[in-house]
């Protein structure tokens, strides 16, 4: 019975230490923020200008909320493209948010990416290759792997990738180093 009772208090500390991880605070108000996020910031706004111009008047009003549900739930890759610039208005709601996601290995899929090349998925048959495109380390088919890139092209900042076959430990890891990077601005 005492044994059973040790067993238990083991698992309840593990799962509070889990959950402790991912409860991440707002955005900081006064954030010391680094030359190289500042750089990242005005690139994805540049970007923005190139690819959405004539769709800004609606795109770049959409909320964290609705983005946040495409990253979720839709395969369509045009709203994680779209995000990608997008987030250079919104990453102050949308930083904590994708921070927590990381871990989450739930697969959404992706469509209509085009030539986009996650190697991956190519060599699972998931994704068509075409012999040029762009390149995502990150398994985009994921919420954990669309989190990751998003952080990344945001923060200018690379602590690893999520990939098809990252284990949950690595991706508590890697949420790990985003948290520390975060608790520093």
């Amino acid at each position: 019975m005492i044994k059973l009772f040790w067993i238990i208090l083991i698992i309840i500390s593990f799962i509070c230490s889990v959950q402790a991880q991912v409860l991440i605070k707002p955005f900081p108000k006064n954030a010391r923020m680094t030359t190289r996020f500042l750089e990242a910031i005005a690139e994805r706004a540049k970007d923005y200008d190139n690819y959405c111009y004539k769709d800004s008047a609606i795109t770049k009003h959409y909320s964290a909320s609705f983005m946040l549900d495409k990253i979720d739930r839709d395969s369509d890759y045009r709203f994680l493209f779209l995000a990608e610039s997008w987030i250079a208005f919104h990453y102050k709601e949308m930083i904590p948010d994708l921070i927590k996601r990381v871990t989450d290995k739930k697969e959404v899929g992706l469509t209509n990416s085009a030539d986009l090349i996650i190697l991956e998925r190519i060599k699972s048959k998931q994704l068509q290759f075409y012999g040029h495109g762009g390149y995502s380390a990150d398994d985009l088919f994921t919420i954990g792997g669309r989190a990751n890139r998003l952080l990344k092209k945001i923060t200018g900042e690379n602590f690893g990738r999520v990939s098809m076959y990252s284990t949950h430990g690595e991706l508590v890891a890697l949420q790990k180093k985003w948290i520390e990077w975060f608790d520093k601005l």
